[in-house]
């Protein structure tokens, strides 16, 4: 099964095609593999040859041109990335801040409800209601934009600020 997985991985193709290629048939390629059998002299000197063109190819100097085009996608890449970042880091700081906004707002429409019914000042059934659906609403509010929420959004920006470190880092080494 090594055998197998080393030879198969290295070389990169299939068994059937492989057979066919080393003019086996797939049972003596398979029993090859596992070390049940030898191939004929024929098919170990073609797969020697190819065994060697692989060598050969890790020992030369990879294509400069091809290889810096490459590098060059994948700076382009980074980039881009680091763009996208920034505006999911930008909408992030914009809905935390936005949650924070309206927390505080209802927090204060509770608290001015609360003491306006303290003092009883409005006795009418009609401003009575006014206030409690106005605290309903602000409670609403405050529920929607809980401390909770605001933990979520800081931890995503948070988070969001440690991917763009790895991105630029990323791209600094390229």
């Amino acid at each position: 099964m090594k055998k197998e997985e080393n030879v198969g991985a290295l070389l990169g193709i299939p068994q059937e095609e492989m057979a066919i290629l080393l003019q086996v048939t797939r049972a003596q390629w398979s029993m090859f593999l596992s070390g049940k059998r030898s191939l004929p002299t024929a098919a170990l000197l073609k797969l020697t040859e190819m065994l060697t063109i692989v060598k050969e190819a890790e020992a030369e100097e990879p294509d400069a041109a091809a290889l810096k085009e490459e590098e060059a996608r994948i700076n382009k890449y980074l980039e881009e990335e680091i763009i996208f970042n920034q505006h999911k880091q930008h909408v992030a700081a914009d809905e935390l801040e936005k949650c924070k906004k309206k927390y505080r707002s209802a927090q204060n429409a509770v608290t001015i409800t609360d003491a306006l019914i303290a003092k009883g000042q409005y006795n009418d059934t009609l401003e009575k209601e006014l206030l409690s659906s106005l605290k309903i609403n602000a409670q609403n509010v405050l529920k929607k934009n809980s401390l909770l929420v605001q933990e979520q959004y800081a931890i995503k920006l948070l988070v969001l600020q440690q991917e763009e470190v790895v991105l630029r880092e990323r791209l600094l080494r390229k």
